[in-house]
């Protein structure tokens, strides 16, 4: 098998806390099959720091290895800038994080040649491809999001109890902190409420704390009867997927500067849940509004509002909607994009 060197946040052995590191480990998991894999971990890289010998000395005793570069474009930059000075010949491969290099990119954060210098700047959504196209990087190629689907909750049954329930209940499933949109959500449940709808609905929230957020958030929850947190939700567990299948649509109102394809997206579709998300970034390419979840215009309190009270009132069909997803999610599985023939083209195996 040929050799890969993986650079990234990677967290070996560790449930994943970060998108980063989540989207590393399924990334390794699949190159295993087919690759010599040797890996480069710098997540929380000032408790290791001798990782930068490690990896000085990797790139000398595996020569012909491939190089995957996965983490932040800021990092891949500075690696790229040495690679290039020093004229070091190898297969690099880019493997883009989040959503912001293409922003990056287009407002000439970085000299386009650097990037150019890889063999390939993998990216997750369509349009950062023109994006990157229209700013002069030649070599951007598309591979989806994915996951190793290892469990489908019942949809029908699932759906059956959705429809029996005496609320509508949502759910929110990423980190806790206001550039995903949590204090719109409590705006929406503040307005919902004093229209006479509290008793008909909840919003539960799962994910991990941003520590600067965390005071104002639990402030903000203990407001609202109909809104709880629940810690941080395990799907790399079956009880997790069927915890979250329970609930009737996901809200996702972000605004956050690197949202990408979010790995959450995936998540809904597996367990048949329709999303409400902002127009944000690259949401409208991964949510089809009307069709797998609703799309509004971002930052817009009201338009969240309302999709919420659609749900609540039965105006937005929910189960066609869930249906949908579920379809959808087959897309994503990790041997559907991950395959030998992506490889091959990658240059990674014979």
């Amino acid at each position: 098998m040929k050799e890969v060197i993986f650079v990234g946040w990677i967290s070996k052995g560790k449930t994943p806390m970060v998108g980063e590191t989540m989207k590393n480990q399924y990334i390794i998991e699949e190159l295993q099959k087919n690759c010599n894999v040797i890996l480069l971990d710098f997540y929380q890289k000032n408790t290791h720091p001798w990782i930068y010998i490690q990896a000085i000395w990797i790139f000398i005793t595996h020569p012909k290895a491939s190089i995957i570069l996965s983490t932040s474009a800021k990092n891949v930059y500075s690696m790229l800038k040495l690679f290039k000075v020093l004229g070091v010949k190898r297969d690099i491969i880019h493997w883009v994080v989040g959503g912001a290099f293409g922003n990056l990119v287009k407002k000439g954060r970085f000299d386009v040649s650097v990037f150019n210098y890889v063999k390939y700047n993998l990216v997750q959504c369509h349009d950062m491809i023109t994006q990157l196209e229209e700013s002069g990087i030649r070599n951007a190629l598309y591979v989806s999001n994915f996951k190793r689907i290892h469990y489908y909750p019942s949809l029908e049954e699932n759906l059956k109890r959705r429809e029996q329930s005496a609320k509508m209940r949502f759910v929110f499933l990423s980190r806790i902190h206001p550039a995903k949109g949590c204090n719109y959500i409590f705006a929406a449940i503040d307005s919902l409420n004093k229209n006479g709808y509290e008793s008909k609905f909840v919003v539960d929230f799962y994910g991990k704390y941003d520590q600067a957020y965390k005071k104002e958030f639990i402030g903000k929850i203990k407001q609202y009867n109909n809104a709880t947190y629940h810690g941080v939700l395990n799907l790399r567990e079956n009880k997790g997927y069927d915890i979250l299948a329970t609930y009737q649509a996901m809200l996702f109102p972000t605004f956050h500067p690197s949202e990408g394809f979010a790995g959450i997206f995936i998540d809904a579709f597996i367990a048949g849940i329709p999303v409400l998300a902002s127009d944000w970034a690259y949401n409208p390419e991964c949510i089809e509004n009307g069709e797998t979840g609703i799309i509004y215009p971002t930052h817009n309190v009201d338009a969240l509002t309302q999709a919420m009270e659609d749900c609540i009132t039965g105006k937005i069909d929910l189960q066609t909607l869930a249906r949908n997803a579920r379809k959808k999610a087959l897309k994503y599985e990790a041997e559907n994009v991950i395959n030998k023939e992506f490889l091959k083209k990658l240059g990674l195996i014979d």
